[in-house]
C-alpha cells in the first residue's frame, strides 16, 4: 500500500517555507513560474521567501474534462477507496496513453522583463509520469532562453523519473490530500486564495 497524509494549509505553507529555504541556499531565484492551479499556494508560500516575480501556467491533457467530472463523486468517497483508485490510476499508467500537453502562460509575458531573470523555479504539486513538467520546462525553454530552470514538486513518483529529474521535492511515492484535492476540508479556502490570484491576469 502506498504512503497517504492529509495537509492543512498551515502545514502546506510551512513545508514550502522550509523547501524555499533549502532551494535559495543554493540558488538566487528571480522568477517563480507555478503550474495552475495545484501549483499556486506552494509558490505563493515559497515567495515569503524568495520575494520576486510569480507567472502562472496551464498544462492540462486530453481526459481532464472526464477527471473533471468524476472528481466530485471521488471526493464524497471513503478515504481508503479514494486513495486505492489514485493507486490504480498511477499504476496502470493511464497518463501514458496521453502524453500531449497544452501548455499556456496564464497572462501576457512582458518580454521587456527577460533580461532580468536568470533563474527560474517551476513549481508543481505532484510529478506522476513527468510529460506535464517536462513540457512546462520546454515551453518556459523557449520563452525564456538562456534561463536557468530550477524545478520543485511536492512529491514526485517513481516513474516520472523515466522522463526527467525534479531537483527538489519533498515526499516521493506518496498520496497527499492538500487543500487543492477537492476531498479536503480546506478546498474551499484553496479556492478562494486562487481566486484572487486569477483576477489579477482578468
Amino acid at each position: 500500500m502506498m504512503k497517504s497524509i492529509e495537509l492543512s494549509l498551515e502545514e502546506l505553507r510551512k513545508i514550502s517555507i522550509k523547501a524555499a529555504c533549502e532551494i535559495t541556499n543554493d540558488n538566487s531565484i528571480d522568477l517563480i513560474i507555478y503550474v495552475a492551479r495545484a501549483g499556486y499556494p506552494i509558490a505563493l508560500y515559497m515567495n515569503e521567501v524568495m520575494k520576486c516575480k510569480m507567472l502562472g501556467i496551464g498544462a492540462t491533457r486530453k481526459g481532464n474534462k472526464l477527471k473533471a467530472l468524476l472528481g466530485p463523486l471521488v471526493s464524497g468517497m471513503p478515504g481508503f477507496i479514494r486513495n486505492s483508485l489514485i493507486q490504480l490510476e498511477l499504476t496502470t499508467k493511464i497518463h501514458k496513453k496521453k502524453r500531449d500537453r497544452q501548455v499556456h502562460f496564464l497572462e501576457p509575458i512582458d518580454e521587456s522583463k527577460h533580461a532580468s531573470v536568470k533563474n527560474i523555479l517551476i513549481v508543481d504539486d505532484s510529478v506522476d509520469t513527468g510529460y506535464s513538467m517536462r513540457d512546462v520546462i520546454r515551453y518556459v525553454q523557449q520563452e525564456f532562453k538562456d534561463c536557468k530552470v530550477i524545478t520543485y514538486a511536492l512529491n514526485v513518483w517513481d516513474m516520472s523519473k523515466e522522463i526527467l529529474t525534479i531537483d527538489y521535492c519533498t515526499y516521493e511515492n506518496t498520496i497527499i490530500q492538500a487543500p487543492m484535492s477537492k476531498d479536503s476540508k480546506e478546498y474551499n479556502r484553496f479556492c478562494a486564495l486562487y481566486e484572487e490570484a486569477i483576477q489579477k491576469y482578468m
